[in-house]
């Protein structure tokens, strides 16, 4: 597979877990509140909600690490919550983060991202 090609899958990716996100939201709010309420294990939206809420107000890279989390969180979706064990990981996202941001219309992409999950978490 070409470079190009990885970056179209990982674009169509992208775009297709905003999608989700957008389409998910309010879903996703009475779900963490009634998972809060019985007991239940939060589901992967909530965890990343609540590593979304818990970046300080005032840091500048705040957008970025938002992009993250969720770039993080669909890695260990779709490869295996077991790597979050494994060193190399949080190396491996960097370097998948890394591709994206210096991808003219995927940065682009990315930095949306970061606004809408900021914006997103406010609602919660």
């Amino acid at each position: 597979m070409s470079s190009i090609e990885a970056s179209e899958r990982l674009a169509s990716l992208l775009r297709s877990q905003v999608a989700a996100f957008r389409r998910n939201a309010s879903t996703r709010r009475a779900t963490t509140t009634r998972s809060s309420q019985s007991g239940e294990a939060p589901d992967v939206a909530a965890i990343v909600a609540r590593r979304i809420r818990a970046l300080a107000s005032d840091d500048l890279d705040r957008e970025r690490k938002a992009v993250r989390i969720f770039l993080e969180s669909i890695l260990l979706q779709h490869f295996g919550a077991d790597l979050i064990h494994d060193a190399s990981f949080a190396e491996m996202v960097d370097a998948v983060h890394g591709q994206i941001e210096s991808d003219q219309e995927m940065g682009a992409a990315a930095e949306q991202l970061g606004a809408l999950l900021l914006a997103g978490e406010t609602k919660s």
